[in-house]
């Protein structure tokens, strides 16, 4: 069967190699779609739902945590300063905790949240702003998951994504990102130039590294 892009549907993706002449690496396999430029692992070697939730508890992502309040707190200056005229917010894919959320109200937004196992409640309103950090390299079906974020945004709304990039030009078989069996799917700044286009949004800001900020056209 031939294996098509879990974003563009496109057949043009090959087995990336790895040392030893082998495809895999950390027993998964992971694909490179030459048109979009996303690579992902198929789903033969996706973690079963409740394992993934599992791993999700384990993680230290409270109030409590400095390093990870810190690295909203810069988030949310980039969002005041590429993201003007924002009254709604929505945290897609919070987690356990809704850190985001909160830090967003004590700054003076108001924020919702939603995560598919821990807050599932779908929102059925559309929002200025919707926010996901650490969040894209979990999708199983990129393409779909994009499709559910479109109808929340207000026409001419931002969606901020928060994921680290990968690099063409360095090592992907030694980048530490791969070794979370939870990440799934992985964005260059290509893919995310094909999203723009295909999904009709302008890119007001990237950093070419983990950040980007798209808007609705």
């Amino acid at each position: 069967m031939t294996q098509k892009c879990s974003l563009c549907n496109g057949e043009s993706v090959f087995p990336l190699k790895f040392s030893g002449s082998t495809n895999k690496r950390n027993n998964r396999i992971f694909m490179r779609c030459q048109n979009c430029d996303l690579i992902f692992v198929p789903g033969s070697f996706h973690l079963a739902p409740q394992e993934e939730s599992a791993r999700y508890r384990l993680h230290d992502n409270t109030l409590l945590n400095r390093g990870y309040v810190g690295m909203f707190l810069e988030k949310i200056s980039l969002i005041h300063q590429y993201c003007p005229g924002i009254n709604s917010v929505l945290d897609y894919g919070c987690g356990p905790e809704p850190v985001l959320a909160e830090l967003m109200r004590k700054d003076g937004s108001g924020c919702d949240f939603y995560d598919p196992y821990f807050f599932p409640e779908f929102p059925g309103c559309s929002y200025d702003l919707v926010i996901s950090t650490e969040v894209f390299e979990h999708f199983r079906d990129v393409r779909s998951e994009i499709a559910k974020i479109l109808p929340l945004l207000n026409p001419g709304g931002f969606l901020a994504v928060m994921t680290s990039f990968h690099d063409p030009i360095k090592d992907f078989e030694g980048w530490w990102y791969i070794t979370d069996p939870t990440h799934i799917c992985f964005f260059g700044q290509r893919t995310f130039e094909w999203i723009a286009e295909e999904f009709r949004f302008k890119i007001v800001y990237t950093n070419k590294k983990n950040f980007i900020i798209l808007q609705a056209r």
